[in-house]
């Protein structure tokens, strides 16, 4: 199976800030795939922090975007394993104020992600969207 990738996405005005966050990794040029790439915490991953990305967004999905952050820049994050996806979103979204392309038909903001990831941490955002996820126990209000 392929590594999972999520597109993370930022306002233009935002972009050399989520660049040195994801930078602050440990992320170095690998010039044999003319991207970068991280080996942290025992998983591998690679990015385009070009914002080339978004050329592959459907001009509609451009404006959806656009009508949440502003004029976007997207970060494309592939990781090994939905494990390593989980490790270091669940870090680099701490505190990101912008939204998550989940490349599978979802997007989300960061602080509505990394909810979700806690409160499911096996969630598998390839195979379930948010919105099959069920509540979890802690959430439900208990009934007199």
């Amino acid at each position: 199976m392929s590594w999972p990738s999520v597109i993370i996405l930022a306002p233009v005005a935002g972009r050399l800030s989520l660049e040195a966050r994801i930078r602050s990794f440990g992320v170095v040029p690998d010039p044999a795939t003319n991207s970068e790439r991280l080996h942290w915490q025992g998983y591998s991953y690679y990015f385009d922090l070009s914002g080339a990305i978004l050329a592959d967004f459907e001009p509609e999905e451009v404006e959806q975007v656009t009508a949440r952050i502003g004029e976007p820049y997207g970060a494309y994050v592939s990781c090994q394993s939905m494990d390593a996806a989980r490790a270091f979103l669940g870090q680099v979204l701490l505190g990101f104020d912008g939204l998550l392309d989940t490349n599978h038909f979802e997007v989300l903001p960061a602080g509505e992600f990394l909810r979700l990831l806690t409160l499911h941490p096996q969630w598998d955002w390839r195979r379930t969207p948010s919105a099959d996820l069920q509540p979890s126990s802690d959430s439900e209000g208990t009934h007199r």
